[in-house]
């Protein structure tokens, strides 16, 4: 049995046109796995539901400003969660979330497919050197700069930089032009 492609890019556009069930769609497609990562990422389940919850009034509000030459339409909503759980953790006064444990690892929780663009980098990801991965992850689910993810590593803001720029390279060099 061939199981067809979920088609974000078509929820979308329905969504900008007003279709509800397209937003439904969406939300049960994805809700589960961003419901995951915000409590990984914020700790307290009662923020990460309203962040989900946030995130596809967001979606509805904004679909029609989705623009498919800037990136797929998943990468879009994931970036829509990222933003939101970043000012949540900025707006709550809680301090920056101290580096833990799960930093060096590739999120768990998201059922990743063979097939999938996102399969293809969490694997790209997973073979990153130590020193390239960790500031990546830093700054992506934490949010870090330069200058936070150095303290925590205790070495210099340029190598910082350096690590990061050869990861993304790695990370890019595989993707299609």
């Amino acid at each position: 049995m061939v199981v067809s492609p979920f088609d974000y890019e078509g929820r979308l556009a329905a969504c900008a046109s007003g279709d509800q069930k397209a937003l439904q769609e969406l939300y049960d497609k994805e809700a589960p796995h961003m419901l995951a990562l915000c409590i990984k990422m914020l700790s307290q389940r009662d923020d990460a539901e309203e962040v989900v919850r946030d995130i596809f009034v967001l979606v509805w509000k904004n679909a029609a400003n989705y623009d498919p030459e800037l990136g797929t339409a998943r990468a879009w909503i994931y970036s829509i969660m990222r933003y939101r759980i970043l000012n949540r953790l900025r707006q709550s006064g809680r301090p920056e979330p101290a580096e833990a444990e799960w930093i060096d690892t590739l999120p768990d929780g998201i059922p990743v497919r063979d097939d999938t663009e996102s399969s293809r980098m969490m694997q790209r990801l997973a073979h990153l050197d130590d020193h390239q991965r960790r500031p990546i992850l830093m700054a992506f689910y934490n949010g870090f700069t330069y200058d936070q993810i150095a303290t925590r590593l205790a070495i210099p803001v340029a190598q910082v930089k350096t690590h990061v720029r050869s990861g993304l390279h790695v990370l890019l060099e595989n993707e299609p032009a």
